[in-house]
């Protein structure tokens, strides 16, 4: 079973009553809407100390959860498994048969595509998300992957003109080209020479960068200023967000550790002094679940 959930009966799943395994869980799918990469998430996660939650199967195959600073898959597989949509999957990996060295070799876990899913029941129990965010997910994690959109468009030029490549001629329509001068080679001019070059013409205009760009700059300046203040605001509410969900997380951390350090004492108090064997033990485990409150408080 994921973590996250907990079987109802024989045939139903549904979230963990756990309300801190639950808001770790929500807290990765926030995380990535905001930072949209799944290393990200992670890198955010272990500089910021957040545990989540992992399953551990004791000696008599009892499951019990366990909190540690995730590794890379283990944030993967929340953000990629579709059972946090609320969905039901089956045959998601198959095997693969191949021939080396004359000898047959069964290769198991590979991937299929979702077209080869054998079973897919949407709506299936209550989701993390939404199956429309989920496939919006998949998709953006495709494209980190891929790096689709990521590729520049158009190379660099050489020179530190504004609008090299983006200016037309008023007169033939033309781009206008650039051109530069002076000891430094970099004093620059903005001129047409389209029909000088392809008719034998005279070059239509011509005229120096330094106001034109200064203009320019201006008005950019002027346009992009209230985003500026906008994305500043922004930034500080997202710090805040993110800081509350921090404290949020550990006061549920120590809310359960006390809960542990209670329970710990409640079966010392239970046991016979006289049997120093339990006794014993059980007065560590109390000790130990004493220093994780002190640790978190």
């Amino acid at each position: 079973m994921a973590i996250g959930y907990a079987k109802s009966g024989r045939n139903r799943i549904e979230k963990d009553p756990d309300l801190r395994v639950r808001e770790a869980i929500e807290l990765v799918f926030r995380r990535f809407n905001e930072l949209q990469s799944i290393r990200q998430v992670h890198l955010w996660l272990r500089r910021e100390g957040i545990v989540l939650p992992a399953v551990n199967y004791t000696r008599a195959a009892e499951r019990t959860i366990v909190w540690k600073l995730p590794v890379y898959n283990t944030v993967h597989h929340i953000l990629t498994n579709p059972i946090y949509a609320g969905a039901y999957v089956f045959g998601r990996t198959g095997s693969k048969v191949t021939i080396e060295a004359g000898r047959k070799r069964i290769l198991r876990g590979v991937r299929r595509d979702r077209t080869d899913w054998e079973v897919l029941l949407i709506d299936h129990h209550e989701g993390y998300l939404s199956w429309h965010d989920f496939e919006r997910n998949q998709r953006l994690i495709t494209d980190n992957a891929t790096s689709k959109g990521l590729m520049p468009r158009g190379a660099l030029r050489r020179g530190e003109l504004l609008l090299g490549g983006l200016l037309r001629c008023g007169h033939c329509g033309r781009k206008l080209h650039v051109s530069y001068s002076g000891s430094n080679g970099n004093t620059g001019r903005y001129h047409c020479r389209g029909a000088q070059l392809n008719h034998g013409t005279d070059p239509c205009i011509g005229f120096g960068s330094l106001r034109v760009d200064q203009a320019i700059s201006t008005e950019v300046l002027q346009r992009l200023q209230p985003l500026g203040i906008e994305a500043a605001v922004k930034a500080i509410k997202t710090s805040a967000a993110q800081a509350g969900e921090k404290r949020r997380h550990l006061e549920l951390a120590l809310e359960q550790a006390r809960y542990e350090a209670a329970h710990a004492r409640r079966q010392y108090d239970a046991v016979d002094p006289d049997n120093r064997l339990v006794a014993g033990e059980l007065e560590r485990r109390w000790n130990t679940a004493l220093a994780v409150v002190r640790e978190l408080a």
